[in-house]
């Protein structure tokens, strides 16, 4: 059985999902997260949240495979059967964001 995770990209009531089908362990992703967060630290104003998301998944994009690590949740919030969900989310104190494990 897969392990399957949900990540909710979010700044204010704006937000994007992004599930991972397998190997959705907090040691993979929140590695991953920290990698796109850290990469695209004071490039903005402010959240461009799309602009986070999009890093985050192209820099999880292979080529060479044709299920990837990473897809949009289209349609819906989340599947429904996931083993983890993490959050990544603005904060307009700090101007920077935070993530973590939800459940």
């Amino acid at each position: 059985m897969s392990t399957r995770a949900n990540i909710k990209f979010q700044d204010g009531n704006d937000f994007i999902h992004i599930d991972r089908s397998h190997d959705g362990f907090p040691e993979n992703i929140l590695a991953d997260i920290k990698e796109a967060v850290d990469l695209c630290k004071g490039r903005w104003s402010g959240a461009e949240l799309g602009q986070l998301v999009s890093a985050f998944l192209g820099m999880h994009f292979d080529k060479n495979k044709r299920i990837q690590h990473y897809e949009p949740c289209i349609g819906y919030n989340k599947a429904g059967d996931e083993s983890y969900e993490y959050f990544v989310k603005w904060n307009e104190t700090t101007k920077q964001y935070d993530y973590g494990v939800l459940s």
